[in-house]
């Protein structure tokens, strides 16, 4: 049984997952959403595990048939019909009127069963007076997806035939007229939500942590082979107590040390880099010491893997590491 600490922990990271999905619509309305590899990612990088983020995706979100992102489940997207002020605000209310007002048009002229019009049309028309192409796209997917207007094929309605429709600038006033609510939680997710989705196409890893985004690396450097072996250490290096365990912790920090480096080294090479010039290195990889990896990994000057300062860490972690070598000691 959840105690009540882990029951409060739990409903926090609900509700700002939760907050991180609404922001991805926000973020790219044309692809809303965030695939189970991103939800990690905004998870981890605000603090949270692997586990318990995946239990709280049970409560998050949902997943369409043919769809490749994740996005808010029915009781998120719901709430979102009650449209009131908040700080931040990522809405443009003038975009949200623009697309009702334009059914509102068809619905007069064509009957409210009959009011349909293309999409594409409707960012046009609104892109055409000045409103910016993303917020015209937020607010028809943001009303889409909480039913408040229909998408069938790219062609936009309203959902129940209840004829011309009051503009969402006017439920704002009457549900939301006095102070801006100010929502914490959705302003911290914005931020980790924009980074990880800019990551999609800037041509940066699409992991900010530098243990995972080396694991995408490897098959580039020609050693995806040993994906598996680097992602299992990351994970038991993870998992470790550096208080009760630490030469554990010392073992596998090392091992990725000596990793990393031994699969930089042809990539250095054959690029003509200042670093892992030496013929030792033209030997089998078996023969490398790590002592060896590291003097030369900062040696080169501009093209140095490590700085001085990350030379003398990885050195104290080398000795730290040869205690399970009596020789060595």
């Amino acid at each position: 049984m959840l105690t009540i600490t882990e029951l409060i922990m739990n409903q926090e990271i609900i509700t700002f997952l939760k907050a991180a999905l609404e922001c991805s619509v926000f973020l790219d309305p044309t692809d809303p959403g965030l695939s189970y590899e991103e939800i990690l990612e905004v998870g981890k990088k605000v603090g949270w595990q692997p586990g318990e983020i995946g239990d709280a995706l049970q409560c998050t979100t949902t997943q369409f048939i043919g769809s490749k992102r994740l996005l808010p489940d029915r009781n998120t997207v719901a709430s979102w019909v009650f449209l009131s002020r908040e700080d931040p605000e990522y809405r443009n209310f003038d975009a949200f009127d623009f697309v009702v007002l334009e059914l509102n048009v068809r619905a007069r002229a064509d009957g409210a069963a009959n009011a349909r019009i293309e999409r594409s049309l409707v960012v046009e028309r609104a892109v055409a007076i000045g409103i910016p192409r993303r917020d015209i796209e937020v607010a028809i997917t943001y009303q889409v997806m909480a039913n408040m207007l229909t998408d069938k094929d790219g062609v936009l309605g309203f959902p129940h035939n209840n004829g011309v429709l009051g503009l969402p600038s006017e439920q704002l006033q009457t549900m939301g007229g006095g102070k801006p609510r100010r929502n914490e939680v959705r302003a911290r997710a914005y931020i980790v939500v924009k980074d990880v989705i800019e990551r999609r196409t800037d041509g940066r890893p699409k992991h900010v942590e530098s243990l995972d985004a080396f694991a995408e690396e490897l098959h580039r450097l020609g050693y995806g082979g040993f994906r598996l072996w680097w992602t299992q250490t990351v994970a038991e290096l993870r998992h470790g107590d550096a208080h009760s365990s630490p030469v554990s912790v010392s073992v596998l920090a090392a091992a990725l040390v000596e990793g990393a480096l031994t699969f930089v080294v042809k990539h250095a090479r054959n690029l003509g880099l200042g670093v892992f010039q030496s013929k030792d290195f033209e030997r089998d990889a078996r023969t490398w010491k790590i002592d060896d990896l590291v003097a030369s990994a900062a040696f080169g000057s501009d093209s140095a893997v490590l700085d001085p300062q990350t030379k003398n860490r990885v050195e104290t972690l080398i000795r730290t590491r040869q205690r399970i070598h009596a020789g060595r000691m």
